[in-house]
């Protein structure tokens, strides 16, 4: 019956069909419960007709003591600390009533809580946080944005962009914007960007896919291998934390073995040599003959 109301609140109107479907009910059963819904005190409107349904009056708000206050605590310190990065406007007034009507009021501490988002890096020099709340604002606003980008093989490009969408993906910050110069969309990552202004160019967004399922196929059009690798148990946290502990597919008192499907680059060869004598790849036979290569450039550096 909860999440029937929680429905409500979130949809607007909907058939006692689409309840009964929705939670594997029968009509009978949802029928009952918008009943028990209503008999609470909640304003629930029955609208007969082809295009009737239910729904909530626009003008019910939940009780402040529907949430505790730890509940409070931590849906606040989630958003605050969100917040710190974005400096949304709307995203702080929302924190502001929440705030407002919790029933302690501002005996509670909602500065931090068990989660801290932090986009600068440990020396705190570089300027993420700052590109990150100008892009924040252009989306919302809907201003064009010239940037300084350095991509992967160190080529700088100024170019200008429409913002769309902020994304934070294994601890990493990117946008996904339309680029005027390429004249499609493109992800840029927020570290690579090297500086970003404000233009007096306005934009409306295009109409885009992009949602979270497209983060599944995050390489786009780069070239993918299954790499096999032999890893130094005393490497297994970084491995781990760089393909992820589901990649580990047999283990022995001193070493791992790793599969994963990755993107076949310069930063992959550039990625394995950093782990210097502790990973030692296994295939494919071309990746080992580049990082091989590669190893023997370094030398010869020396």
């Amino acid at each position: 019956m909860i999440k029937i109301l929680f429905l409500l609140l979130a949809r607007g109107k909907v058939t006692s069909k689409y309840i009964a479907d929705r939670f594997d009910i029968s009509v009978r059963t949802a029928l009952r419960y918008l009943d028990a819904i209503s008999l609470a005190g909640i304003p629930l409107i029955s609208e007969p007709g082809r295009n009737g349904g239910y729904y909530i009056s626009e003008t019910y708000r939940l009780p402040a003591s529907f949430l505790t206050k730890n509940e409070f605590n931590r849906v606040i310190a989630t958003l605050s600390s969100c917040n710190e990065q974005l400096g949304n406007t709307e995203l702080n007034s929302a924190i502001e009533k929440l705030s407002a009507i919790n029933k302690d009021g501002a005996n509670v501490d909602f500065t931090y809580g068990n989660l801290i988002i932090d986009g600068s890096s440990w020396s705190g020099s570089d300027n993420t946080k700052s590109i990150l709340s100008l892009i924040n604002l252009a989306i919302e606003e809907g201003f064009i944005i010239k940037i300084k980008y350095m991509d992967k093989q160190g080529v700088e490009t100024v170019r200008e962009i429409e913002p769309h969408v902020v994304i934070l993906k294994q601890g990493a910050w990117y946008v996904y914007a339309y680029c005027t110069l390429r004249k499609d969309f493109r992800m840029f990552k927020l570290a690579r960007i090297m500086y970003a202004d404000k233009t007096e160019k306005s934009f409306v967004k295009r109409n885009n896919d992009f949602g979270p399922d497209k983060l599944v196929d995050w390489f786009g059009k780069l070239p993918t291998e299954f790499i096999d690798l032999e890893v130094d148990k005393s490497a297994k946290a970084d491995v781990e934390e760089w393909l992820g502990v589901d990649s580990v597919y047999k283990t022995t008192p001193t070493k791992l073995y790793v599969s994963a499907k990755l993107p076949y680059d310069n930063w992959l060869i550039s990625r394995i040599l950093g782990f210097g004598n502790k990973i030692k790849v296994l295939s494919p036979e071309k990746l080992k003959s580049d990082v091989k290569n590669a190893a023997t450039e370094v030398s010869n550096l020396y």
